[in-house]
This record gives C-alpha cells, sequence and structure tokens, in this order.
C-alpha cells in the first residue's frame, strides 16, 4: 500500500523547478516583469539623454557622454524581446508539434515514470508497443525513399 501511495505524490521541488525552467511559457512569464523594468531604465536613460543634449544644444552644459548609457539600456531591451520571442516560437512550435502527435497518434501512451513505475492509464497504449510501431513506421518510410531514390535515378538514366 505505501509503495503505491509513493507515485502519487506530487513531483518534488527540484522536478518542479527542471519542468518549469524547460517550459517557455513559464520563461515568458519570469521574463516579462524584467521587460517592464528595462523598458522603464530605458524611457529614464532617454529622458536623461535626451535633457543632456538640450543643455548641451544650449550651451549650458558641456557634452556628457550619455549615448553609452543609453545604448547599454536599449541593448539590454533587445536582448529581453529577442528572449521573449525565442520562448514564444518555442511554444507555438510546441504547440502545433503536440497537435500534429495528438492528430496522427489519437491515442495515448504510457511512459514510465522517473522512479521506473508505470501510470495507471487503462486506455493507453503501453510504451514497448508504441516504440515498436514507430520503428515499424520509420522502416517503412525508409523503403519509400528508398524506393523513390532508385526511380528518380532509373528516370535520369
Amino acid at each position: 500500500m505505501a509503495a503505491s501511495a509513493d507515485h502519487r505524490n506530487p513531483p518534488s521541488q527540484q522536478q518542479q523547478q527542471q519542468l518549469t525552467d524547460s517550459d517557455p511559457v513559464h520563461r515568458v512569464k519570469f521574463l516579462m516583469p524584467r521587460l517592464k523594468e528595462s523598458l522603464a531604465n530605458l524611457i529614464k536613460v532617454a529622458g536623461q539623454s535626451l535633457r543632456q543634449n538640450a543643455l548641451t544644444d544650449d550651451g549650458l552644459r558641456p557634452a556628457d557622454s550619455q549615448q553609452l548609457k543609453f545604448e547599454k539600456s536599449l541593448e539590454e531591451f533587445y536582448s529581453l524581446c529577442d528572449q521573449i520571442e525565442s520562448n514564444l516560437r518555442l511554444a507555438l512550435e510546441i504547440h502545433q508539434q503536440n497537435t500534429d502527435s495528438q492528430k496522427f497518434i489519437p491515442f495515448t501512451v504510457n511512459v514510465p515514470k522517473e522512479n521506473n513505475q508505470w501510470p495507471e492509464t487503462p486506455s493507453a497504449v503501453p510504451y514497448t508497443q508504441f516504440i515498436s510501431m514507430v520503428r515499424q513506421q520509420i522502416s517503412c518510410a525508409k523503403e519509400i525513399h528508398d524506393l523513390l531514390m532508385e526511380c528518380s535515378k532509373k528516370i535520369s538514366d
């Protein structure tokens, strides 16, 4: 009884951390506050730079290099935007792959957990049976590829 209760325990904190680190949607949610801070900092530095340039143009202050600070803030903002874009593209690709998987494999597959225990899903196909089916599909695709290559060689000769 105790052994069956162990596999129902929620994932450990380390496992949860690994799941959230690999989840692109979670990464985007994590990066959004940093992006907001970066944008606020960029606007602040841009305002300071404009003020400094206006004072320099009026001859009230000597030229001070705010350009490097502005470029650094702008680079940080663009870097965060690129990271968010990459994670959103990855999330979209994962979603499309999942949709295709559900379309072409309309059944669930029992995959062993990290502790080699099998989940209890009565309508699912065992993982070993799924692997053999995938190997057959790969073999069939390879045969079709070879036949097409052979046919194209005959046509070109």
